[in-house]
């Protein structure tokens, strides 16, 4: 079964980097699993130089959380993204949720996304899993997805979903596997009851938190988990290839 196998890069990378990278990525690569990396934004355009068709796609980290009419310096619009050849965004990543104070919510973005795939990440903290809060954290960040003013504004066929619980996010700790599942379950079945256009089948989640090779083969069999998001790992070239060459 395909798979989504992403990468997120934060801010690590170097030309050097890079060009080592893709010497090794490229060579190997025999993985019909769908790619996604997603570069800082300085470099965004360096890797579209080495896409061929659809050996992989292209990603931005962020955007800005404003409206359309709207300037911010530093800010980043879809369009800038879609020129330079991304086809994906991250949207409410626990790192830069409420960094900004003029639009501090991360469906925001949703307004402004046009013809980017959005990836809505979302995750409980460490005090909210330890007090049994982790459904209700969850259902607070989903209701700025399903919330009624995005309807006119995004198709609903390009949401997914990502589950990175924050506690596991370079901690080399994950949750068990069948709580990955259920976790993942409860997501799609909250958001197709509470979006009118999307059913649960519709629906994509993704898992991220101390993905590696060691678990990503458990993890991506998963019930429910249909693909990956990964940080650490995903910066060493044979590691990464490895995981999107994996076979589920």
């Amino acid at each position: 079964m395909k798979k989504i196998i992403a990468a997120n890069w934060k801010n690590n990378g170097s030309k050097k980097f890079i060009k080592d990278y893709f010497d090794y990525f490229l060579k190997n690569l025999v993985s019909n699993n769908e790619i996604i990396i997603f570069p800082p934004d300085l470099y965004i355009d360096k890797l579209n130089h080495y896409r061929d068709k659809d050996n992989f796609n292209l990603g931005g980290q962020n955007m800005t959380y404003v409206c359309d009419d709207v300037t911010q310096t530093s800010g980043h619009s879809s369009d800038m993204f879609i020129d330079n050849g991304c086809n994906y965004i991250l949207v409410g990543h626990s790192e830069v949720r409420g960094q900004y104070t003029a639009c501090n919510e991360a469906a925001k973005s949703l307004y402004v996304s046009n013809d980017l795939q959005v990836i809505f990440c979302i995750g409980e903290s460490a005090d909210a899993k330890k007090n049994g809060n982790t459904q209700n954290v969850l259902i607070k960040q989903l209701e700025d997805l399903c919330k009624k003013g995005n309807y006119p504004k995004v198709n609903p066929k390009k949401v997914i979903v990502a589950y990175e619980p924050v506690w596991a996010i370079g901690t080399g700790n994950i949750p068990k596997i069948d709580d990955i599942s259920f976790i993942h379950r409860f997501i799609k079945t909250y958001v197709s009851e509470n979006h009118p256009f999307l059913k649960e089948k519709d629906i994509m989640v993704l898992y991220g938190g101390s993905v590696s090779l060691k678990n990503a083969q458990d993890i991506l069999s998963a019930r429910y988990v249909d693909g990956v998001l990964i940080g650490g790992a995903s910066l060493d070239a044979e590691e990464f290839t490895k995981i999107c060459n994996l076979k589920i």
